[in-house]
């Protein structure tokens, strides 16, 4: 049988065939979704914090049999396929407690997941079948980041998730992160995000730039994570902590509040969450303090090297935002000057 899928979920497909979702090697069967929900593991225990799901039909759900091939056709073309070994129906709702600590219905991404319906189907995959989408030339397999390390001599890795334009604290904790590692995997998120968020275009530009011009040559590998936000807060670190693994990192940076949205987990939950799962994980994890610009010292800092509170000025991600959407100056002290222009003539927010 036939079913057709969205970029999303062809986006899904893709990582878990390409090893970035590993340990899957399909999408999650109906015993692992309800384990993964309660206990953040797979059925078989071992560590998996989200659900990865096929969504199908009503019809498909009445029709498709266990032991079948399903066919996934995405833009009309055949990408893929799965040997189904398990079909099921899931009340979403009473699982957004455990997936996003809230049983907020307005939390994006319980919204998200809401979208993809009631039924299921989960399996091994098949066959794979790539297709180019808008950002594939800028997304690399784990096993391709991994000759890049390779070749660049590195021994040690950092992974840093953004899914912004980097200003001037984002420069701060990677250069402060290669005092302690070799080098740093900058892997921007672009897939599907919510209105408001940046588009990949104008992330990826800014951090080439940084590349070019900034940074220590073969110090910093730059691929795009094309996978969608889920906004799952601490849960979602870990996530985003075996992708860097599976990446090749041997460290991963946890800032404040990642993977957050509004104000629906504490600003060090994720950190306190990773730490708990750091030996599971095999990654060293690297808690990122909040860094501000000290008007005494003139420069970014953190509260580690820095205690003179009055002169303390937050770097505000959200002021920078509203700034650039408004067209007002930044001065360069939060972001560099050549950024902002580079941003002007850019469509830089999703709409």
């Amino acid at each position: 049988m036939n079913l057709k899928i969205n970029f999303d979920i062809y986006l899904e497909l893709e990582k878990i065939r390409n090893g970035t979702f590993k340990p899957l090697d399909g999408f999650i069967l109906e015993e692992d979704f309800y384990s993964v929900s309660k206990n953040m593991r797979l059925n078989n225990g071992k560590l998996f914090p989200i659900p990865v799901l096929l969504p199908i039909t009503k019809e498909l759900f009445k029709n498709l049999k266990i032991n079948s091939e399903l066919i996934l056709f995405y833009n009309n073309k055949k990408v893929g396929s799965i040997l189904v070994k398990s079909i099921f129906q899931v009340d979403l709702s009473k699982h957004k407690k455990n997936l996003f600590g809230t049983n907020d219905t307005k939390h994006p991404g319980y919204q998200l997941l809401k979208k993809m319906g009631n039924y299921f189907a989960g399996g091994p995959i098949n066959s794979f079948f790539p297709a180019d989408y808008k950002y594939s030339n800028y997304s690399i397999s784990p096993s391709e980041c991994k000759r890049k390390i390779k070749k660049f001599g590195l021994k040690s890795v950092a992974g840093f998730q953004t899914r912004n334009v980097p200003h001037r604290a984002h420069e701060y904790i990677i250069f402060n992160a290669l005092k302690e590692v070799d080098g740093v995997l900058v892997h921007p998120l672009v897939g599907r995000k919510k209105k408001g968020d940046f588009v990949p275009a104008a992330v990826i530009k800014s951090y080439e730039y940084l590349i070019k011009e900034v940074y220590e040559k073969n110090k910093i590998i730059l691929a795009a994570l094309t996978t969608y936000m889920r906004y799952a807060g601490p849960r979602e670190a870990i996530f985003h902590a075996l992708i860097r693994k599976n990446f090749g990192c041997t460290h991963f940076l946890v800032g404040r509040d990642h993977a957050g949205v509004g104000g629906y987990y504490g600003l060090y939950d994720a950190q306190k969450l990773c730490l708990k799962f750091e030996a599971e994980l095999n990654i060293k994890i690297i808690k990122v303090r909040g860094p501000f610009y000290c008007s005494n010292c003139k420069k970014i800092t953190n509260d580690k090297f820095c205690k003179d509170i009055k002169s303390k000025v937050e770097v505000s991600g959200t002021k920078i935002r509203n700034a650039l959407l408004n067209k007002k100056k930044i001065e360069d002290i939060f972001m560099r000057k050549e950024i902002v222009t580079l941003l002007k003539n850019e469509k830089i927010f999703l709409q």
